[in-house]
């Protein structure tokens, strides 16, 4: 197979954007200029878990962590490998399919910070974490949907 280089440049360049936007302040909350705290999206996770929120952290985790990474270990391992037919190739096509979900926790962050911005005590800012998650997202999706269209030319089919 003849690998599309903007393919795998996009996943390689998502990795390291995924886990830094993990792990970074998405978003800054403050409250009558007192109480200030920072929360990466891995600690929103572990927080739902913490307070027994466990339907959201399920569903918080599974599109904010398992889905991304996934989608570009499949998308990697799919690319890396050349692989045409199975498994993974079909499963970088679902993921495709359902890669606009990745996006839930933004829309999550972004209706929090709409939220608190309408109290008077309360002020939330949108963190670097945040830039470099969507950055991801949007690298992955594009890596994904390039691999899920291409097609081997007749001649290399098995």
């Amino acid at each position: 197979m003849k690998r599309d280089w903007v393919a795998g440049i996009l996943l390689l360049s998502a990795a390291p954007l995924l886990l830094v936007g993990l792990w970074l302040p998405v978003i800054s909350v403050r409250s009558m200029l007192v109480f200030a705290r920072d929360f990466s999206l891995i600690d929103g996770v572990a927080e739902f878990w913490r307070s027994g929120n466990y339907v959201l952290f399920a569903i918080i985790g599974v599109f904010t962590v398992l889905l991304p990474t996934m989608k570009i270990g499949t998308g990697l391992l799919v690319w890396s490998l050349g692989l045409t037919h199975g498994w993974a190739p079909a499963l970088v096509t679902q993921f495709d399919r359902i890669s606009r979900w990745s996006m839930l926790d933004v829309l999550v962050v972004a209706l929090t910070i709409l939220l608190l911005e309408g109290t008077l005590v309360t002020r939330g800012d949108i963190g670097l974490g945040f830039v470099f998650f969507g950055g991801a997202v949007i690298l992955s999706t594009m890596a994904t949907h390039r691999i899920a269209q291409w097609r081997p030319p007749a001649d290399d089919r098995i």
